[in-house]
């Protein structure tokens, strides 16, 4: 693939690609203005029901989305049916008094409901805050009380999970609230209604019935049509909270028109079609799920293929039995490994990565793959190239259109030469800031524009982003953000731990894993296993330590900071990678 477009110094904008083939999309993808920025422009000021509306015109009867819940059982909604539910939703919850700017809380796994929730919030000038279901109860408090949510969506259970008990546990109040709409606590301040999809046949007094709410009066479909002439492409779309470099989660403002347009625009750029069946199992309050899959096929007139939850075994029959063309998900070597245990062959693949001898026999058709780098900050992919599955490595990824890129040294701020590592400074399709965070905002998008990514990246005379590595302090385990940080500071609350440090440590399944060295308080010994134990109830499972030594000493720098350089190099000797 050619360059794209003009340099100026170091910047690098996304211009007309040469020779780059011409999709067939739907809707709002399906025509394009040769002015890069003007058509970043044009899709940004579209708002989500507009776009959803559009790429579901050419064909309504169309599957939108084929999901499989816990226990196998199969859903299909099309284009027509998925808007139809959307939009009764939508009426549910301006009846119960949600209302344009209000932030609503969607807490559920990979299900229809997510979808119908979260677009029927946006479709009222709704922003979603998405609540990942793995998280411990002190997690999911913050993220609700951060964003000052008003609004809840729930799902009851989830495997052993009882999301009403979780609740309670969070907000004590919930027990007393008898009747719906009527939460009011100190616990969760800003809290007032709650929806509970009753899935498992939960219960909760203080909740409105997701079914019943989805069967709205006509007089409140009407209020719902009325509110919906009235979004911009500009309101706030979701408040995604990321681990970022500190303990502390930062919620990412996300318009709702950057949402939609980073879903055309990488979807252009991976070359997907309105025929493609995009199967994923990356959860729906990622990236991974809503963005990279859900917007690639929605935006596009696709057809999203999913499971609720990870499930090898059941993936493997969805990829084979809905036809699927293009698989991106994470842990895909366990899937490969499933699909080979029943004597499949994903023969129907068009799209995937290509990493061992097991994938391409399992995948014999896949012609392209795509390499992408990009934050929550971005709307997930600021840069993306389609490339063959060969090639090792793989090219950098160009940037989508409308944004620009400069790569600069960490300390001086100066533009490197061509290739040469340095931060990633970023601008066009970029996030507003961080929700009720205005030191955070401040310093991380500056006044010129421009995102300052923490990430060190190099930039070609063709215009091409490779990654090279973080200056944050964040590990990615099997696709989630974890701050080490966080994780360092609910080790040192042990009462036999007198200073830690976090590092990440290569692993065969999640890519890395974190990797934990304690220095014990003077006199005192420490118990590796007991000390993981005692960390199972505060942190999420991908936040847990798979390692944790026991050192003399955790090594410092002068400026009191712990020497991140050296527990590297430990862990490198001790654990490989």
């Amino acid at each position: 693939m050619a360059g794209c477009g003009e340099r100026d110094g170091s910047r690098v904008s996304a211009g007309r690609r040469e020779g780059m083939t011409q999709q067939a999309t739907s809707g709002l993808g399906a025509v394009r203005l040769d002015d890069p920025h003007a058509e970043l422009a044009r899709l940004r000021g579209h708002t989500m029901w507009q776009a959803l509306s559009a790429a579901a015109a050419p064909d309504p009867d169309k599957m939108a989305l084929i999901g499989a819940d816990d226990a196998g059982a199969i859903t299909r909604i099309s284009y027509a049916d998925l808007l139809t539910r959307i939009r009764a939703f939508s009426a549910g919850l301006a009846s119960i008094g949600v209302r344009r700017g209000d932030r609503l809380v969607v807490w559920m796994t990979n299900t229809t409901e997510w979808v119908v929730a979260t677009f029927g919030a946006m479709r009222i000038g709704a922003a979603v805050v998405p609540v990942n279901t793995f998280l411990r109860p002190p997690e999911i408090k913050y993220f609700m009380e951060q964003s000052g949510a008003r609004h809840l969506v729930m799902i009851d259970a989830f495997r052993k999970l009882s999301m009403p008990d979780i609740l309670e546990e969070i907000c004590p109040g919930v027990k007393s609230a008898t009747t719906p709409g009527s939460v009011f606590s100190p616990d969760l301040p800003d809290m007032r209604n709650i929806v509970l999809f009753s899935r498992s046949g939960g219960k909760l007094s203080a909740a409105f019935d997701f079914v019943s709410l989805a069967s709205p009066s006509e007089e409140m479909l009407a209020l719902s049509d009325r509110m919906e002439a009235e979004v911009l492409g500009s309101d706030l779309g979701m408040v995604k909270y990321t681990s970022g470099s500190t303990a502390f989660p930062k919620g990412v403002m996300l318009e709702q028109g950057g949402i939609l347009a980073n879903g055309i625009l990488h979807g252009r750029g991976m070359g997907v079609r309105a025929d493609d069946v995009y199967f994923s199992m990356m959860p729906f309050f990622h990236a991974g799920g809503s963005i990279y899959g859900m917007m690639s096929m929605l935006m596009n007139g696709g057809t999203l293929l999913y499971t609720e939850a990870f499930d090898a075994g059941l993936a493997a029959d969805l990829i084979v039995n809905e036809k699927a063309t293009i698989q991106v998900t994470m842990l895909a070597g366990e899937l490969m490994q499933a699909g080979a245990n029943k004597g499949y062959t994903f023969d129907t693949i068009r799209m995937a990565g290509l990493s061992d001898d097991l994938s391409r026999r399992m995948m014999p058709n896949v012609t392209a793959t795509f390499s992408a780098f990009g934050l929550t900050e971005t709307y997930a992919p600021v840069a993306l190239s389609n490339h063959d599955p060969a090639d090792s490595p793989p090219p950098g990824a160009h940037l989508l259109p409308g944004n620009l890129c400069r790569i600069v040294d960490p300390e001086t701020g100066l533009d490197q030469p061509p290739g040469v590592p340095g931060e990633a400074l970023l601008k066009g399709n970029i996030a507003r800031g961080y929700w009720n965070k205005p030191v955070e905002s401040a310093k991380a998008f500056d006044a010129d524009g421009w995102f300052h990514s923490e990430d060190l990246c190099t930039l070609d005379e063709q215009g091409r982003i490779k990654w090279v590595g973080r200056l944050k302090l964040m590990l990615k385990v099997g696709g989630e953000n974890v701050s080490i940080e966080e994780v360092e500071r609910v080790a040192i609350g042990h009462e036999d731990v007198m200073a830690c440090g976090a590092v990440g440590v290569p692993d065969p399944r999640k890519g890395e894993a974190v990797g934990l060295y304690v220095q014990p308080v003077v006199g005192r010994e420490i118990d590796c296993g007991a000390l993981g134990e005692w960390l199972k109830p505060q942190l999420a499972h991908f936040k847990l330590p798979r390692e944790i030594v026991v050192c003399e000493v955790i090594p410092h720098l002068g400026s009191g900071k712990v020497d991140r350089v050296t527990l590297a190099s430990w862990a490198k000797e001790q654990f490989g990678g």
